[in-house]
């Protein structure tokens, strides 16, 4: 006896060891691949991350404190934008909690640049903790907590739709993508359980899950009602009046955006050019197949992800077949998420919330089950209890499963790739992982603004000195010279929802070809003074009568236009200044004068002045006309004025 129970304590103390040594090195993984994805000098910087999409939420970002500075308000009129345009009321309904993130570490004294970066920082440090609080909030072994952990954090860098998320800023639903998951864990567990701090912590994310990303409720909504309805005979008041407090907390954050939304909803366009795979793509991604990277990100990298969703189909089977309770949470979840993230861009609704997105939570959700048959599998005394044929079939089975890992991770590190010998231009097209026809991979890490986009800024700062705007064909560069330079951009992202786009030449026509005749008119009637080209000669480069060769800047063409902008389509006058929701003129005459800044319903005129829309063929908002105007007078954003638009709607 007293041998049989030495026995058992040193197999348990292995067994500690053997659990905080793996512990240990998942940990280590984990930080070693954030400080390599995630450089501590560049998340540590004043310069706020501008990779891809990152530079437009610095925008909205800037905007939006600048907005609160001045009148404790997230919107505002960005004369700075397309000719003026509706910042914060639009296109930053996923940005306003890192808005109030900024704004609060920025009210404690820390620089807003950083304040951004640490928002980034603590998404990607909350998603092993949350790996953790789910595996055992869904009653997990230590060991099968550890396999989902393991699991979680190899999506989370090599996963093709996550890293692509986290990568080109969708830092928010990177954040929804976990956080959905612990909802549900939680949301089980305050049903079914007595102890009340379950829904307690309920409350806390709810609201912040909802600010972060309203998407969220989209996924969660179906699987919340279904739980409850499931429990509801077990429900008592206090549970019941918990749940209700819950709910209303999420829909109040609402009350941040909706107001001012609905205000505007007028200039609400169609946002449903990315992420509307079909369920041709399902098929597609499981074998590492890019049809459209708009639909899905890319390269297609997804083998962890199917194994995730093979081995989770088995464990709902077996949780099912044992009445196990863990089998409806998870199984609605994973189910309901694989649904929207294929099934749901067949809809005009459904293409309005980009679902594939909802891949995200489904496969963190399917690695809970999965990780409870990984384990059951793989654990290395029940690998040892295997007979030998089949020890042989798994080792076989390695041999073809790990290249494709590895390849997957040389993908997103291609610093380890060997280096290629290059004899002719056929070389320079060869990927070293697939050989031709797929483009080398580049770094997916976060970085700050890259030195050629710091020379166009600062060119820009010593040289524009206010004569009209700049047009780009680089969006990144349009959104990052908004905030760096300070100058008035024509550019930035191409597929901006709201009418104002109408003033971008690039979404006018994708290589702005317009002609010699319409390159002209667009050149006078958004008042263009520079121009800045990147990537390869194209029609504008070619209009030399209109543009004149400047300066080069690390590969960006500045052209200058050869007619001087005018910001006054009738009557005369001198934009002294523009800011952020004000526009002041001096030395205004004639009868009325028409600025060639896009109309907004919200915008005043002072003193003794009215602001008027004024039609402009091709611009379906129209600029700004004063009737009389005083020799000086500013416009500007009324805030005091809440009532919804009126018939003076610019058409859509």
């Amino acid at each position: 006896m007293a041998e049989s129970a030495d026995s058992e304590g040193s197999e348990r103390g292995r067994g500690t060891r053997g659990f905080a040594l793996a512990l240990g090195a998942l940990v280590a993984a984990h930080l070693a691949l954030l400080a390599h994805f995630a450089p501590p000098s560049v998340l540590f910087s004043r310069e706020p991350v501008v990779t891809v999409d990152y530079a437009l939420h610095v925008y909205q970002v800037d905007r939006a404190r600048q907005a609160f500075a001045e009148h404790h308000a997230l919107w505002a009129w960005d004369p700075f934008v397309l000719a003026g345009q509706p910042a914060g009321v639009v296109e930053d309904l996923t940005s306003k909690g890192t808005e109030l993130f900024v704004l609060a570490l920025q009210g404690l004294g820390v620089p807003w640049g950083i304040a951004f970066n640490l928002f980034i920082l603590l998404v990607h440090l909350l998603m092993p903790l949350t790996a953790w609080a789910v595996g055992r909030l869904m009653k997990l072994s230590r060991f099968e907590a550890l396999v989902l952990y393991g699991a979680w954090v190899w999506l989370w860098f090599f996963d093709s739709f996550l890293h692509w998320s986290w990568w080109i800023g969708m830092i928010t639903w990177s954040f929804a993508s976990y956080a959905i998951v612990l909802f549900v864990a939680l949301l089980w567990r305050a049903l079914r359980d007595p102890p009340l701090y379950y829904l307690v912590a309920l409350g806390v994310l709810t609201p912040v899950l909802a600010i972060v990303h309203p998407f969220a409720g989209i996924t969660l909504l179906p699987v919340a009602l279904a739980l409850v309805v499931q429990r509801r005979k077990a429900l008592d008041r206090t549970r019941v009046l918990g749940l209700l407090l819950v709910a209303l907390a999420a829909a109040a954050t609402a009350l941040i955006w909706a107001p001012v939304t609905l205000r505007f909803k007028h200039y609400v366009g169609d946002v449903d050019t990315f992420f509307n795979a079909t369920l041709s793509f399902l098929f597609y991604d499981s074998f590492d197949l890019l049809k459209d990277g708009r639909q899905t990100g890319g390269p297609m990298r997804a083998a962890v992800r199917t194994l995730c969703f093979v081995a989770a189909a088995i464990g709902l089977v077996q949780w099912r077949r044992d009445k196990d309770e863990r089998f409806w949470p998870m199984a609605w979840l994973t189910g309901s998420a694989l649904l929207m993230a294929y099934a749901t861009a067949y809809s005009w609704t459904g293409r309005q919330t980009q679902p594939y997105r909802h891949i995200g939570p489904a496969m963190l959700a399917a690695a809970v089950p999965a990780a409870v048959v990984l384990w059951r599998v793989f654990r290395p005394r029940q690998v040892r209890g295997y007979p030998a044929s089949a020890q042989i079939a798994l080792l076989l089975l390695a041999v073809i499963g790990v290249p494709r890992l590895v390849r997957t991770v040389l993908h997103y590190v291609p610093e380890l790739l060997p280096e290629q010998v290059e004899r002719s231009k056929l070389d320079l097209l060869s990927s070293p992982l697939v050989g031709l026809n797929e483009p080398k991979p580049v770094p997916m890490r976060h970085h700050g603004a890259l030195p050629e986009q710091r020379a166009v800024r600062d060119w820009l700062v010593e040289n524009h000195r206010g004569r009209g705007r700049v047009v780009t064909n680089d969006w990144v560069l349009g959104e990052y010279l908004v905030v760096a330079a300070g100058v008035p951009v024509l550019g930035g992202i191409t597929e901006r929802n709201v009418p104002h786009v109408d003033a971008h030449l690039f979404r006018r026509e994708r290589e702005g070809n317009l002609g010699p005749e319409g390159l002209r008119d667009y050149f006078r009637t958004y008042a263009v003074g520079f121009v800045v080209l990147g990537g390869d000669y194209g029609p504008v480069d070619a209009r030399r009568e209109l543009l004149e060769p400047v300066v080069n800047l690390k590969g960006y063409r500045v052209y200058r236009t050869r007619e001087e902008p005018n910001y006054f389509a009738e009557g005369s006058g001198v934009v002294r200044e523009q800011r952020v929701n004000h526009l002041f003129v001096d030395a205004a005459s004639g009868s009325s004068v028409m600025l060639r800044f896009h109309y907004m319903e919200s915008l005043r005129c002072r003193p003794d002045c009215t602001v008027l829309r004024a039609e402009v063929p091709g611009d379906r908002v129209g600029f700004l006309r004063i009737e009389h105007p005083p020799a000086s007078f500013e416009i500007y954003n009324d805030y005091s004025d809440t009532r919804l638009a009126t018939s003076s709607t610019p058409p859509r």
